[in-house]
């Protein structure tokens, strides 16, 4: 049944505030009956009324005339955008595209978003891709796309924003921390081309694997690196460079920590019930990284997700040292919730959690070594250019920690479910 398939031309107040409340109060009266909760209590219905009293008002004096559908649509999407990134409302159209498998004209920007502190911020850039040759960097906050304000946009649609044909090129006006005027970046959508996991022996018998982001081919990428590490006499120890790494699922992130851990726990997930818990084993035969050698992992403010499910699990479960500043804290279990009209609930159900239980989802991972402040500038409006690992003042770090055998340690907090 649809919710907004009378369109006619009553627009009276009463009539328009009897529509709105009936609405909601089904809507809320269903969401009663489906759960185990008690009846709603006094003060329910007082918001019910409160939001009923707002519709009324904004479809009466608001200097545009807004439709049933838009408003509760633009509320919807609001709601969901409120939770948290991984949570979106998909209107009955968009339901639909998830549904047939559309996955856009085959060309983005390569950049991650999420929303920090009501801001569109700029988590992770796919190294060498369209928004990295244009300027774009982690921490960038986007205020306008192609003139238009960014705003009231769910995390999921504004990457959308930056997916598209080939060839289309977006206006992007950026703020950066450090510069006083916005600035003004073209992005052109391009293919992204696979990016590939890489190695490099570096001096005294250390090895530095970089992992930009997960795709299906990365775990495969991964464990031909690390056979290829173990077969070379003398190797003392490996960097993990998971920076800038913001994509990927769990089902990847356990994949790539089997080739470490083997069968131990990786991760779990902890949501509200009926939702169940669950622990996510590694697989023993996908084992590489053995026997053991001394690790660091680099990660920092663009580390997310899958890099994140990794970095926990090696440091709970390996000894392995993170290095660098606070990841991102994006490791939920996400659900598709159908609605009535067709649209649709994007919703987060459960949270991640590291083998020793420390929560991932909106908190982040805090490194046990704080990454050096590199002494270039930051506010600097040229494109970010790719450092060596020689040069890399963290890549140094590592290699110290390494060499020492006693990197600095904190304590270890573990939540309860």
């Amino acid at each position: 049944m649809k919710l907004f398939k009378n369109k006619n031309s009553r627009t009276s107040p009463g009539w328009f505030s009897c529509r709105i409340l009936s609405l909601f109060l089904a809507l809320f009266l269903a969401a009663s009956w489906t759960g185990p909760a008690a009846a709603a209590s006094a003060q329910d219905y007082e918001y019910l009324r409160l939001l009923t009293e707002a519709f009324n008002e904004i479809s009466q004096k608001y200097v545009w005339k807004k439709g049933e559908e838009e408003m509760i649509y633009g509320s919807l999407r609001g709601l969901m955008n409120s939770l948290d990134p991984d949570s979106s409302f998909l209107t009955p159209q968009e339901y639909q595209q998830v549904l047939s498998g559309q996955k856009g004209l085959g060309a983005e920007a390569g950049v991650d978003l999420v929303y920090k502190d009501t801001l569109l911020t700029v988590v992770a850039v796919t190294e060498d891709g369209p928004a990295w040759r244009a300027g774009l960097r982690p921490g960038d906050h986007i205020l306008k796309i192609n003139g238009q304000l960014v705003r009231n946009l769910t995390t999921q649609e504004a990457n959308r924003r930056f997916q598209g044909k080939a060839g289309t090129s977006l206006n992007v006006q950026v703020l950066r921390n450090g510069l006083l005027k916005p600035l003004e970046l073209k992005v052109t959508l391009e293919p992204l081309a696979p990016v590939a996991v890489t190695h490099k022996i570096l001096k005294d018998a250390y090895a530095y694997v970089r992992v930009p982001s997960f795709t299906p081919e990365t775990v495969g990428e991964l464990a031909a690196t690390l056979k290829q590490l173990r077969q070379r006499a003398g190797l003392r120890g490996i960097v993990l460079d998971l920076r800038n790494n913001a994509r990927g699922n769990i089902d990847l992130a356990v994949r790539a920590a089997s080739l470490f851990l083997g069968e131990k726990e990786v991760l779990s997930t902890r949501g509200r019930p009926p939702e169940p818990n669950q622990t996510y084993q590694g697989v023993a035969r996908e084992e590489v990284f053995k026997p053991s050698l001394p690790l660091v992992v680099l990660v920092d403010g663009g580390t997310a997700r899958a890099a994140e499910v990794l970095a926990g699990a090696l440091r709970d479960q390996s000894q392995a040292v993170l290095l660098g500043s606070k990841t991102v804290g994006l490791c939920g279990v996400t659900k598709t919730l159908p609605l009535q009209d067709g649209s649709a609930l994007v919703m987060t159900v459960a949270q991640c959690y590291t083998p020793k239980g420390q929560k991932i989802h909106g908190k982040g991972l805090e490194p046990e070594v704080a990454g050096k402040t590199p002494a270039a500038s930051e506010a600097s409006a040229t494109p970010p250019a790719k450092v060596p690992p020689e040069q890399d003042p963290w890549v140094n770090q590592a290699l110290e920690i390494l060499k020492s055998g006693k990197p600095r340690k904190v304590a270890e907090k573990v939540e309860k479910p």
